[in-house]
């Protein structure tokens, strides 16, 4: 019975509560005996301290309410909250509580029909905290550039790719290093030195192995921004789902700009 009350809870879990309702010395549990053996229905009561509407304190409660469906409209539910209201007043208590969900209508009726009368509604929220969002320390993955003539691929990114310098690092009136941005993406540019004793030029060609790939919105308007500042920029084409348009800097290092799309694989873009 208290299973089919409370569907949400187990049979197991249902014994436990009703073990722990007994242990207590101000509550009680009520039943409903069939004149054909077994069980009709049951009745928790206990006490409470506080409860909405009451104005005094303890007052009985009506923990559970259970009738069987056959047995209801018979005056027995009545006669089990009799039964609780008897042993409310016996231990000296002037008020009687009880609750029922916003949707059981046959509960209110029920309770209504007791004597009982409303005092509050109230709905329960909940909201799920989740772990706190620790923010991520890093943040960028920018390629470092090691270049032969700074100006030269400072020229070549900003004029012919469309780059900003935002920040620069000069060293007796000379620019060393510099950070270039172009929409959300970031390089920087740093000029190998030639002095002895400090960062020698490579002995391979630089680029080797380095592919710098630029996810874009368009690749194929990027393609002709690229041929209106006089870049010379690889006719875009098709590849892992991608329009792909690239060019080669000064140095020999290959940058990408790409865009998802669903034309087929290798397809050309037609002018």
């Amino acid at each position: 019975m208290s299973t089919a009350l409370f569907p949400g809870f187990s049979e197991e879990s249902d014994k436990t509560e009703m073990q722990s309702t007994l242990a207590r010395p101000d509550a009680a549990v009520f039943v409903l005996a069939r004149d054909e053996g077994g069980l009709g229905g049951f009745v928790e009561v206990g006490a409470r301290s506080i409860v909405d509407g009451c104005e005094t304190s303890p007052v009985g409660y009506i923990e559970a309410w259970y009738i069987d469906p056959d047995l209801r409209r018979q005056g027995y539910g009545k006669a089990l909250l009799d039964a609780a209201e008897s042993w409310s007043a016996s231990r000296g208590y002037r008020e009687m509580g009880s609750d029922a969900l916003l949707e059981n209508d046959v509960s209110h009726a029920a309770h209504r029909a007791a004597g009982y009368e409303e005092v509050d509604r109230v709905i329960g929220y909940r909201k799920a905290i989740r772990e706190p969002v620790i923010p991520a320390n890093v943040r960028q993955a920018v390629p470092f550039l090691g270049v032969d003539d700074i100006a030269r691929s400072l020229e070549f990114y900003v004029d012919r790719l469309g780059f900003r310098k935002t920040r620069e690092w000069v060293d007796d009136g000379q620019l060393k290093w510099c950070w270039l941005e172009i929409g959300g993406a970031a390089l920087m540019l740093q000029e190998i030195s030639k002095e002895a004793g400090r960062r020698s030029i490579p002995d391979t060609t630089k680029g080797v192995g380095v592919a710098i790939n630029f996810i874009c919105a368009d690749a194929t308007a990027v393609y002709r921004e690229l041929e209106s500042r006089g870049a010379d920029a690889h006719k875009p084409f098709v590849g892992n789902g991608m329009w792909v348009t690239s060019v080669v800097d000064p140095d020999g290092y290959k940058l990408y700009f790409e865009s998802p799309t669903d034309e087929p694989e290798e397809r050309e873009l037609s002018e």
